[in-house]
């Protein structure tokens, strides 16, 4: 019984908060790499904390709300400066519903993301209703979790009533909050965080229209999923995002890159996903898909992960 109603209220509380926890790795007195906890790894994506000495500035945001409410605590526990900046690598709007949370505890923080490339549709709408339909989903595993409880045994009952009540509090919470306001840009935009800049430019990758931030200084260059390096296409515009990643490679202003999924990795190997997209949008034969798919094994990414990654590619075109 425990385990049944343990699936339905997962995303509300049930899991110890210190499972959700992130990995914080130091790069350099401005720079901190936010590696999602083991478990997440390829549901959460990668982020960065980027402090200057007037402001800092947060790389991404993603759609789990509790794993965000402890980022909030330790973004609390370790800034010494208010969080000015959020920036979103792309428009995924369950990807990006987690700001709300960002700008409730941090409300003079600037949302900033690409222009939202949907006609007819207005950004913030668009986003106000993913976040309404998520914690309408919570409202009802939360009901579903009441009724299984009700039905078990008086002594399993006890525990359970502890976390009911918690993860009742928790949507509260959430349920109060003001919808979070998007600033949009289709120009490059320039940060001064005090003795250190970035740098935000729009760009086409994945889901359309994105944003990628380069810190000169350090040499690093944050694209989210348009840089990882096995790309997971869910749109048909492959040309704009060959075209992308292309260019970005030509750019002198950065040496390593943080992608969305996996480690940081050397601007090198940019090759990976300009290959995946050469072939892509190309005749390929059998051969050259199979040689593409030795040199993904070379890096550590099995034929299964690659043959799946490159079948939902072709299923966009």
């Amino acid at each position: 019984m425990p385990s049944r109603i343990g699936v339905g209220l997962f995303f509300l509380l049930l899991l110890p908060i210190q499972s959700l926890a992130a990995t914080w790795h130091p790069i350099d007195d401005h720079t901190t790499l936010i590696q999602p906890a083991k478990q997440a790894s390829y549901l959460l994506p990668n982020q960065a904390l980027i402090q200057g000495d007037k402001c800092a500035a947060l790389v991404d945001s993603h759609g789990d709300f509790v794993a965000i409410e402890l980022l909030i605590a330790q973004i609390r526990s370790k800034l010494t400066v208010p969080l000015c900046y959020v920036l979103a690598t792309n428009l995924d709007l369950k990807q990006l519903s987690g700001v709300m949370l960002l700008q409730g505890a941090f409300p003079e923080t600037v949302i900033y993301t690409a222009t939202y490339g949907h006609e007819n549709t207005q950004l913030n709408s668009a986003l106000e209703q993913e976040i309404a339909h998520k914690l309408q989903g919570f409202e009802q595993s939360l009901q579903l979790s009441e009724k299984r409880i009700a039905s078990a045994p008086k002594s399993a009952q006890l525990d359970w009533h502890a976390k009911l009540q918690q993860a009742k509090q928790r949507l509260a919470r959430w349920r109060a909050l003001k919808a979070p306001k998007i600033t949009q840009i289709d120009k490059p935009l320039h940060l001064e965080l005090g003795n250190f800049i970035l740098h935000a430019k729009p760009l086409h990758g994945y889901k359309g229209h994105g944003l990628y931030i380069q810190t000169p200084s350090n040499g690093a260059l944050y694209g989210g999923h348009t840089v990882n390096p096995l790309p997971y296409v869910a749109q048909s515009n492959t040309q704009a995002w060959h075209n992308t990643l292309r260019s970005i490679e030509q750019s002198e202003a950065f040496n390593w890159v943080l992608p969305s999924f996996g480690k940081p990795y050397k601007k090198s190997q940019l090759h990976l996903p300009i290959a995946f997209f050469e072939l892509l949008n190309s005749a390929h034969t059998p051969q050259k898909l199979s040689e593409l798919r030795q040199v993904y094994l070379k890096h550590n990414i099995s034929s299964v992960q690659f043959n799946a990654y490159f079948e939902q590619a072709l299923k966009q075109k």
